[in-house]
């Protein structure tokens, strides 16, 4: 965001050499994500990434960035970035948690809440409850609930995918089956393709014009 380094501390600025190295660091982190997401993701209206000067947070709902009204924003802490900590992607992982889950709708199920935008999303997303219910949360951050869960769990595997496996095997196998999986997505895909309106078939449309033409000609 706009003179975000201006309004940081002094050491934040010492890290950044310049105005766009914290969106330079943004754009590391947003790597270790499977290109498949982003694609997908990008189907949805909502659910923006912005740096800030405060605290990584992820709101949902209607904000303003640079004079635009979008929804559903993780602002991810300058700080944060200059730390290279695991915050910037566990913020990233409730924009994916909430928009995989519902869309984005403000009212709407979460994936981690057991929610889905499709059937392919609903049956992995209703695995989710009952691996959090397991108890194996891999630290203190992930304990809380099941969003807390899902996003720093997709940190860690994108940052510590050992560690994780060895804190959290179930979780692990989830992310590599599902987010992380090439024939996860083909799934995904086709079930987008079986689901999408079909445009109409111009011949067929020509052939009935043509034999209603041809039954008003001989009076039927």
């Amino acid at each position: 965001m706009p003179g975000v380094l201006l309004q940081s501390t002094p050491w934040v600025r010492g890290v950044f050499d310049h105005a766009w190295a914290p969106v330079e660091a943004l754009a590391r982190e947003i790597r270790f994500l499977p290109i498949w997401l982003w694609d997908y993701l990008l189907s949805f209206q909502g659910g923006f990434a912005a740096i800030s000067a405060g605290q990584s947070r992820y709101v949902v709902g209607p904000a303003a960035l640079r004079g635009s009204q979008v929804q559903n924003v993780a602002y991810v802490s300058v700080e944060d970035l200059a730390r290279g900590n695991e915050r910037t992607l566990h913020v990233l992982g409730h924009l994916v948690d909430h928009h995989l889950g519902c869309g984005g709708d403000a009212e709407g199920p979460w994936l981690s809440d057991g929610g889905g935008t499709t059937p392919v999303w609903q049956n992995a997303g209703a695995r989710l409850p009952r691996i959090f219910g397991l108890g194996y949360a891999a630290d203190e951050v992930a304990r809380p609930n099941p969003r807390d869960y899902f996003a720093q769990s997709l940190a860690l595997y994108c940052r510590d995918r050992q560690g994780l496996e060895v804190a959290d095997p179930q979780i692990t196998k989830w992310l590599r089956s599902t987010l992380w999986a090439e024939g996860f997505w083909r799934a995904v895909r086709r079930e987008a393709r079986s689901t999408r309106p079909r445009a109409p078939d111009p011949a067929a449309s020509s052939s009935e014009s043509d034999h209603d033409h041809r039954r008003d000609e001989r009076g039927d």
